[in-house]
């Protein structure tokens, strides 16, 4: 006990502002639209380095038109010639992918359109949703499926 006589009551306080509600986090910023260009080269480099042969063009071609885009991202990852891991642990949370990867820039594909943004965003905005995330370089994707954990692929693992 302290000799102050207060029996340690003083010694607990509660500091302004607790128990109080906290001001709501900003609204996420909305994604820089990708240029048609740019979803173009983006997806040449995602079917030639992941994609197997067969499925290459047909990809392509719903994941840029957009008409049958959703069924193209919901079966993305039964046509892929890379092993694809599941994000677990940290990695699972946008900090943690981010941790590990860094701020990795590429172009997010989704139902609703496509846009600029980072790896840790695109698994952020892909929890729900499918969507598919190509870094700018080319060598790594992220392809996020409902119900699924999100599923991390490199160029740098081993062809099927």
């Amino acid at each position: 006990m302290p000799r102050d006589g207060s029996g340690g009551r003083a010694a607990i306080g509660y500091r302004g502002g607790v128990g109080q509600k906290r001001a709501p986090d900003p609204p996420p910023a909305a994604l820089e639209p990708a240029s048609p260009h740019a979803l173009d080269a983006a997806l040449r480099l995602f079917v030639a380095g992941f994609v197997i042969d067969d499925k290459q063009a047909q990809l392509h071609k719903r994941l840029l038109a957009g008409g049958r885009r959703s069924e193209a991202l919901a079966t993305l990852p039964r046509w892929l010639a890379v092993a694809a891991a599941p994000l677990e642990g940290a990695d699972r949370s946008p900090a943690g992918l981010r941790a590990r990867l860094g701020d990795l820039a590429g172009i997010r594909i989704a139902e609703d359109g496509a846009g600029r943004t980072t790896i840790a965003r695109a698994l952020e905005l892909g929890r729900d949703a499918a969507s598919l995330f190509i870094a700018d370089s080319g060598a790594a994707a992220l392809i996020t499926t409902p119900g699924a954990p999100p599923l991390l692929c490199s160029r740098l693992a081993a062809r099927r």
